[in-house]
């Protein structure tokens, strides 16, 4: 009883995942884990059965062009969870594909450790109830959800952000401008479309034509796009060859980029929070299909999309989605937001506020020591 099985299906979830491995292997070097993820996970000493880079799934209306692989690979990992009954099932947002495994191992009396639980306070909060039949545990990284969870009569652990054990304090930007090559005279922007296909090719041209305008302005900006692990370089290549010259992909080293910016404009995700705690001043945005984008605003419950304005409960970092991502939009904000003083201080200063909301670092050790409780091993 000392195998785990471990479901990502997004590069955040990959990075929070490998945390909990490392930190769990250390507190139990016996345990083995395996399942599905990425080169984060892998590293950490997971046994990957699939890997997430082929999961590349956004919305409703896209899922359709990749059901008939995500089906096969979800009924997979269904055969060896009731083949090989592992300890427990740990389990990392990703909820459409993940609540169905989570019946699954609750019916064969798998414990299910959900890590990381899906927003279901944004949206479709129905599903509280239906992770409440299947999940023996949840760990969640921001406070407010213990009380959502709470007025559901579920209990849900509070560990902290475990982008806090993985992210050093910001530093001075012309210092690390220097550290990744930019001239640290010049203003750096930095282009942050997703980790996922789908998102990117919504999203990347028009960043990138955001960037010719502001470029017409200042010959002088600087511009780089990191690259994440579920992208190919020569999948995001093909987008910079009509885009504005000298945009730099950075390899592996997102947080530095966003330590090193005067400013990011990043697709609504984790990518938000990690440029708060950068400090750096950010312009969220969004695109998808439109049918997609109407069935999620729908189901909406909250005023605001980006996790800084989520955890901040105010619009302090402004959100452009759907037809107001515009070029000439996107433009406009990101100039007030490196041109602006106050704007950039108000900002920072919110953020700093955001940093202090999430916690101590030591989030994925605690994670760990729950998931061996949950087991029914001491840490």
């Amino acid at each position: 009883m000392n195998r785990i099985m471990i479901v990502a299906g997004e590069a955040s979830g990959d990075l929070h995942g490998a945390g909990l491995v490392r930190q769990t292997l250390e507190l139990a070097p016996d345990i083995e884990f395996f399942g599905m993820g990425g080169c984060r996970l892998r590293e950490a000493g997971a046994r990957l059965l699939f890997d997430l880079e082929n999961m590349s799934l956004m919305g409703l209306s896209e899922i359709v062009s990749r059901i008939r692989y995500a089906w096969g690979v979800l009924n997979s990992l269904k055969r060896v969870l009731i083949e090989e009954r592992p300890a427990a099932l740990v389990l990392i947002d990703y909820p459409d594909f993940n609540f169905r495994l989570g019946k699954a191992a609750r019916s064969v009396g798998v414990p299910v450790f959900y890590y990381v639980c899906p927003q279901v306070w944004a949206w479709r909060t129905g599903r509280v109830r239906q992770m409440a039949r299947f999940a023996d545990r949840l760990v969640v990284l921001f406070p407010f959800e213990v009380e959502f969870y709470r007025r559901y009569g579920i209990k849900a652990d509070f560990v902290g952000h475990p982008l806090l054990d993985v992210m050093d304090p910001p530093r001075p930007k012309a210092e690390v401008k220097a550290e990744l090559g930019f001239d640290p005279e010049r203003p750096l922007l930095a282009l942050m479309p997703g980790s996922r296909e789908p998102l990117v090719r919504e999203l990347l041209p028009v960043l990138l034509e955001a960037a010719s305008l502001m470029r017409k302005r200042r010959p002088e900006l600087a511009l780089a796009i990191p690259r994440a692990s579920t992208l190919e370089k020569d999948f995001l290549d093909a987008f910079l060859a009509g885009g504005p010259e000298g945009v730099r992909i950075i390899e592996g080293d997102s947080h530095r980029l966003q330590n090193a910016a005067d400013a990011v404009v990043a697709a609504s995700g984790t990518s938000t929070l990690e440029t708060a705690l950068m400090l750096t001043p950010l312009l969220a945005v969004y695109r998808m299909r439109p049918l997609s984008f109407h069935i999620l605003r729908w189901m909406q419950k909250t005023e605001f999309v980006s996790i800084p304005n989520l955890i901040a409960d105010r619009p302090l970092v402004p959100e452009l989605l759907q037809k107001e991502a515009r070029p000439d939009r996107i433009a406009a904000e990101l100039e007030r937001l490196m041109n602006e003083p106050e704007t950039r201080d108000a900002i920072i200063e919110g953020f700093q506020g955001i940093r202090d909301k999430l916690g101590r670092p030591g989030a994925s050790r605690r994670a760990a020591g729950l998931l061996l409780e949950t087991m029914g091993r001491g840490a």
